[in-house]
């Protein structure tokens, strides 16, 4: 019976992976001493049904957290979200001046190159796990919601 339960989740987790794509994913590179960062990344729904990322962690730095830049009072400031909704058949942009994934505390500095993981939690529990390079260039994309 275990086996089968054991079974039965990891095809859920395949099929949440499936129906959920990341591209792109990239943690910003900052100068040294610097102790916090973002992380930026596209992520696609394929899925039927809508996806409401909740919380971000990472082992690399003591707090990941979900911000948005926002206009308050006629200055741009973030904001942290409490869920960012990817619309079934929709791909949102993580991207410098709009959402991102703030990384505060890094436990280590980071290196151009190097390859780091940190997960995205949805509101159902399930975490979508993203493998990013750490890159001193971080290109704004054009596309944001679709």
């Amino acid at each position: 019976m275990l086996r089968l339960i054991v079974f039965f989740c990891s095809f859920v987790m395949g099929v949440l992976h499936a129906e959920v794509i990341i591209s792109d994913a990239t943690v910003r590179l900052l100068p040294p001493g610097v102790p916090n960062t973002a992380a930026y990344f596209s992520i696609e729904n394929r899925s039927e049904r809508n996806q409401v990322l909740v919380a971000a962690s990472a082992d690399f730095a003591t707090k990941a957290e979900i911000h948005n830049h926002v206009m308050v009072n006629n200055m741009m400031s973030m904001q942290q979200q409490s869920e960012v909704v990817i619309k079934s058949g929709e791909s949102v942009q993580f991207s410098p001046g709009g959402l991102h994934i703030m990384l505060f505390g890094l436990k280590q500095p980071l290196h151009e190159g190097q390859a780091l993981t940190f997960t995205l939690l949805t509101k159902t529990g399930d975490p979508i796990t993203i493998k990013a390079n750490v890159s001193s260039v971080i290109q704004p994309s054009e596309h944001k919601h679709h």
